[in-house]
């Protein structure tokens, strides 16, 4: 918070002044709203210190690179525009994407905070004061506006009408802002009905993202095979130097890195889905969810949450690998009497590890502690709705899946055409100079000629480690070090055999 603080004063300094502004993002009203109501802040100061920001980098880029690297003008400003642009591009959004961020957590745990309510709004008799039975919901969850709950909450202590102090309220979530909205137009008896449910904002931007994603992931492989060959093609018509080819790995690593977070990864947390998790976490949620379904099912039979616990491990544990010494503990507290519901609760919770197992099992802990036999058509509900994100996951995955072909065949092809010329540039080099070549063994003469050498190798090395290490975190594939040590490997064995039998030959 105090970074966001210095971040917003800083921007607020250029308020007074007439300077062009530098603009990334359209952003919508609902977050013009809170950068003025919440972060008090306009939305052109962030983009006046934005271009600040952009020339301040560029000229120390151009001014550092003229004194210490001897390079064209022409790549000189065009990296140093790169650079600036992005490093304009990641203050401009950084109060942006923290807001995002709050916003992404929200909606992610609207559908349960539906789910709880309306389980509230069934247990509790028609005369009760829903407005802070929904005050104290909020301020009990987990969320980035629990703490303005908290505080709503102290002023109706002090006299302030509920309904009034939620109407000054404004969330990140326009979902949330929509659905608190339907409240008190309905004083709070708004039944919302399940099967009629909208998607959230976070679903919709999923399913755009499942639209462009292939060519998304296209840009990544541009990119990565553009530049490694295009630095070979630099060297062979000498338009770079050494320093600049040892500064270009940073730069390289800096940009595909930015692509791939810009383009590939997913910062939309939806509840089911498990995009960045491994293999063995998709497992253990498998289970997880094997678990609530029999948890329900026995729950419905009117039976106390303990024995729906103890009943529906003992009814499925040879399904259990993953989960089943954090089960069998918890159960082995229950058995013998060491710990409430709630506690055996808490120390799964915990063992498990996870923030989602912990947002569901702390929705379930609240609608048991509510009321335990409707809570199983409710646990039904948040199982559809986990079953409804993981199918939008199975589309992405069938799309990652189509071009893991693509990517093994660059993985093979890269390194041995980078090799291969690469292979042909210390000779080119050294063919420049005017000293004799001895090539099996070199002397102080040509000790130069060994660093240039060394020097492209490993330039073209990293290049594709680098490139070889992202197209794998494309398509998600786990056992990456075997594959980028064969990638490189091959790199290695084409080079030296390349250059070996060009020096046989001279």
């Amino acid at each position: 918070m105090n970074s966001t603080k210095y971040y917003v004063n800083f921007c607020s300094f250029f308020h007074d002044y007439s300077l062009p502004t530098l603009k990334f993002k359209e952003l919508n009203e609902n977050y013009k709203e809170l950068y003025q109501s919440v972060y008090l802040i306009d939305e052109n100061d962030i983009n006046k210190a934005s271009f600040f920001i952009f020339l301040l980098v560029f000229f120390m880029s151009v001014i550092i690179s003229f004194l210490f690297i001897s390079i064209n003008l022409l790549i000189i400003i065009f990296y140093s525009l790169i650079i600036s642009l992005i490093i304009s591009y990641r203050f401009n959004l950084n109060l942006y994407k923290e807001i995002k961020k709050d916003e992404n957590m929200i909606n992610a745990l609207l559908y349960l905070i539906k789910i709880d309510f309306s389980l509230i709004s069934k247990t509790f008799s028609e005369n009760s004061d829903y407005t802070l039975i929904f005050i104290d919901l909020i301020k009990n969850y987990s969320l980035p506006i629990s703490e303005s709950f908290k505080i709503i909450l102290r002023k109706i202590h002090e006299g302030e009408i509920p309904e009034e102090e939620l109407l000054k309220i404004t969330t990140p979530s326009e979902d949330f802002n929509k659905y608190l909205k339907n409240l008190l137009l309905n004083n709070f008896k708004y039944k919302y009905d399940y099967n009629k449910l909208e998607e959230t904002n976070s679903e919709k931007n999923f399913r755009i993202i499942l639209r462009d994603i292939e060519s998304k992931i296209s840009i990544i492989f541009f990119i990565g095979l553009f530049f490694p060959i295009g630095l070979c093609f630099l060297i062979l018509f000498h338009q770079i130097d050494y320093i600049t080819m040892i500064l270009f790995i940073p730069f390289f690593l800096i940009f595909i890195n930015f692509l791939f977070k810009k383009f590939i990864k997913i910062d939309i947390m939806l509840i089911g889905l498990l995009n960045e998790y491994s293999n063995k976490e998709r497992k253990k949620f498998d289970e997880f969810l094997l678990f609530l379904k029999s948890f329900a099912i026995n729950l419905k039979t009117n039976i106390s949450p303990e024995k729906a616990f103890i009943n529906s491990y003992s009814q499925n544990k040879n399904f259990f690998k993953l989960l089943k010494n954090p089960i069998n503990t918890q159960i082995a507290h229950l058995v013998s009497f060491s710990g409430s519901f709630s506690h055996i609760l808490k120390y799964l919770k915990f063992e498990l590890n996870s923030i989602r197992f912990n947002l569901i099992l702390n929705t379930i802990e609240r609608m048991i502690d509510e009321n335990a036999y409707y809570s199983s058509d409710k646990v039904f509900e948040i199982l559809d709705i986990i079953s409804k994100h993981r199918r939008l996951e199975k589309k992405l995955g069938i799309i990652i899946k189509g071009e893991k072909f693509k990517v093994f065949l660059f993985l093979f092809l890269l390194p041995i055409i980078i090799g291969a010329i690469g292979g042909l540039f210390p000779l080119v080099v050294m063919l420049t100079n005017s000293e004799d070549i001895n090539f099996n063994n070199y002397s102080y003469t040509n000790y130069g000629n060994i660093i240039e050498v060394s020097i492209i190798f490993i330039t073209l090395l990293l290049s594709n480690l680098i490139t070889s290490y992202y197209f794998l975190k494309v398509i998600h594939y786990e056992k990456k070090n075997f594959i980028v040590f064969l990638s490189c490997a091959i790199y290695t064995l084409v080079f030296f055999i390349t250059f070996m039998n060009l020096a046989m030959m001279i």
